[in-house]
């Protein structure tokens, strides 16, 4: 018996020495291929609707060709150029693989390969395939802020052979203002300031009016003999960014392997911080790990470098929209929180290019873009206060002291602006408000733009230059709140106890302010007020459950405002959390905008404000149904969309939107 147990115990050990042994998968960007499809093929400057890559904050993007496009196989579609209210792809493939056969003197046809693969993976578009004996690897990727390299690898599995390689490509000629060869390229003049620039290790180049070619010095390739080449291509705003971006490019193409490693180790350290999810995470990153790179993804595609009037790096709202070639308040606090676990700098210039468009009384404009010229900054309202939680968080994660210290007094100045600006009876509640006295402006300015509870609100001076509302919003209110406890917390961090003091005790007085005043018994829900009156404007929508978010809202409260949240003909719609409940008589998701849409940063603050009070398994179960239930989200290649319609779930509005993306990055 004895001898028995003993080997039993050894085959037992032993099993689990084995099973120990096993490794996990380590996932990388190749475990992720085409989340996104990024495949289309361009036939017109001006069409819309095709997915395209970027990375490094370029204003330009590529594609991959449609499967079965054999006939433009070595190539890549776009380049796609980011411009302000005039986006436009420059050619259907300004470059493209060619080989030619030099004992042959003929250049092969590539449209009759074989094994071709045309792949998408997180940072690369990858083409592969097999022509002639000659296995071609083809990587586009971006090399710095202004520059994209396309690599190629050719290895001869065949006979020795002689072969010159090269590159060709055609550029759309509405859209530039002439071509001319430069040593080793072309340059393309776009306009009298914006140029680009192709860069090849050859210079041997036939051009016509809108097509080139170039062909390297021919090579010999013995069997399994490896052949590497690359060229660039970059897109810069002015003459001296054109020389300096042209400069770099030789040894950049020299470089071309070494950066490709750089790479993809970079992604990959996306990738694996991406998995390790969080402590606090609401969605479990191992069941939705596909729809969180597409959301990482979606946040790096509309990454978009200093340029211009553009100050500091930033994520714009979307690519796919020319209108939104831009920086805005609301959006940029948001992008900052979700992408600083992955870029921490690109997380703090976003903050700071907001910072750079504050004004001398404090205020932070809605928006602004590259070039004013075109389109000038909108001073004439801002955005709601969430920049002291963005300024935490981008902290926290970043750790850098003296970016905090930076920002503290921009932040203390901006905050104290609402309250001479835009608190009309000096009561400690603040109303949304404008500078030009018009009540659209100070719509805007909630974010909400046209959201049913300012159908009958008014417009009221409070001094030269500042009007409010005459209605106290709820969620501006609650937003404060949180903010005097972040400045409470940078305070204490930063050695200032007499200004985390004052703020302490502001949070605790408006916090019981918004209770008393803002709460209704009768409904269990939050609501603005009439400024005069008090009176509550009983129109429920995610304003309502701001101060759960915020942590404003007291134990009971909160639980029934999660009641109305989870009341099916009212929020607990099919795709949960509408911007308007669904009972309201003008309920209108299609054509409403803030009227009935989903839009996924008002969701979230309902998932989280949810989870803040106790109330998990709701938070994970409206969460799960949310990204679930949208056309486009989980267990799509569909692009993350601006807003959602609540009863058939489709995608409305832009595409590739980044605060959708950045609100499910923050869930895992």
């Amino acid at each position: 018996m004895i001898k028995k147990s003993i080997t039993g115990f050894l085959i037992v050990l032993t099993l689990f020495s084995c099973k120990s042994t096993v490794q996990t998968e380590q996932l990388t960007r190749y475990s992720y291929p085409d989340v996104l499809d990024v495949k289309g093929t361009i036939e017109t400057p001006f069409q819309y609707g095709v997915s395209s890559f970027s990375d490094l904050g370029t204003w330009h993007s590529f594609s991959l060709q449609k499967d079965d496009k054999k006939a433009l196989l070595g190539s890549f579609a776009g380049p796609y150029l980011m411009r302000q209210q005039e986006s436009y792809w420059l050619s259907p493939s300004i470059i493209g693989l060619q080989i030619k056969d030099v004992d042959n003197d003929k250049l092969l046809d590539l449209s009759g390969a074989t094994n071709i693969k045309n792949t998408f993976y997180p940072g690369v578009l990858q083409q592969s395939f097999k022509v002639y004996d000659l296995d071609v690897n083809l990587y586009l990727f971006n090399a710095n802020e202004r520059t994209t390299i396309i690599k190629a690898d050719i290895t001869n599995s065949g006979a020795k052979r002689t072969i010159q390689f090269g590159w060709k490509g055609d550029i759309y000629e509405g859209v530039q203002k002439g071509i001319r060869a430069v040593d080793n390229g072309l340059q393309i003049n776009i306009n009298d300031k914006e140029q680009a620039n192709l860069q090849f290790a050859g210079n041997d180049i036939t051009l016509s009016d809108t097509c080139y070619s170039v062909l390297e010095p021919a090579v010999v390739l013995n069997n399994s003999e490896v052949h590497k080449m690359a060229a660039t291509f970059s897109y810069t705003f002015n003459q001296e960014e054109s020389q300096v971006y042209l400069a770099k490019a030789q040894q950049l193409i020299q470089n071309a392997g070494q950066l490709f490693v750089e790479n993809e180790k970079r992604w990959n350290g996306y990738i694996d911080r991406l998995n390790k999810g969080s402590v606090d995470a609401i969605l479990d990153v191992k069941k939705y790990d596909r729809l969180a790179v597409k959301s990482l993804l979606t946040l790096v595609h509309n990454w978009r470098s200093a340029a211009g009037d553009i100050l500091h790096q930033g994520i714009v709202p979307s690519y796919s929209a020319t209108y939104f070639q831009g920086l805005w308040a609301w959006d940029s606090w948001k992008h900052a929180v979700a992408i600083a676990p992955f870029e921490g700098e690109l997380a703090k210039d976003q903050i700071r290019a907001m910072y750079d468009y504050q004004n001398e009384s404090g205020m932070i404009a809605d928006c602004f873009f590259r070039d004013l010229s075109i389109e000038g900054v909108n001073w004439r309202n801002t955005k709601a206060p969430l920049s002291g939680w963005c300024i935490y968080e981008v902290y926290k994660e970043t750790q850098d002291i003296d970016f905090l210290k930076e920002l503290y007094p921009k932040l203390l100045k901006y905050h104290e602006w609402w309250y001479i600006n835009r608190d009309h009876d000096q009561n400690g509640l603040c109303e949304y408000g404008s500078t030009d006295g018009t009540r659209i402006a100070a719509a805007w300015e909630s974010g909400m733009d046209n959201a049913v509870r300012f159908d009958d609100a008014e417009i009221i001076e409070n001094s030269k230059g500042a009007y409010s509302l005459n209605q106290e919003s709820v969620d501006l209110n609650a937003y404060l709140v949180e903010e005097k406890r972040f400045i409470q917390e940078i305070a204490n961090i930063l050695g200032d106890a007499e200004t985390a003091e004052k703020y302490a005790a502001e949070a605790e007085l408006l916090n019981i302010q918004i209770q008393d005043v803002m709460y209704c018994e009768e409904d269990g829900f939050f609501y603005d007020v009439e400024l005069k009156s008090q009176d509550k404007i009983r129109i429920q929508g995610p304003e309502g459950w701001a101060p759960l978010y915020n942590q404003v809202a007291n134990a009971d409260q909160a639980a029934q405002v999660v009641k109305v949240i989870m009341d099916p003909a009212r929020f607990n719609t099919p795709m949960p959390f509408p911007t308007l409940s669904a009972a309201h008589e003008k309920f209108n998701p299609q054509k409403g905008y803030w009227r009935g849409p989903v839009w996924l940063d008002q969701a979230y603050f309902g998932i989280v404000g949810m989870n803040n009070y106790g109330f998990e398994t709701e938070a994970r179960q409206m969460a799960q149904k949310m990204v679930e239930s949208a056309q486009g989200l989980a267990f799509t290649q569909e692009p993350i969309r601006e807003n959602y319609h609540p009863l058939t779930k489709e995608g409305l509005n832009a595409s590739h939107f980044s605060w959708s993306a950045a609100h499910i990055l923050m869930l895992f």
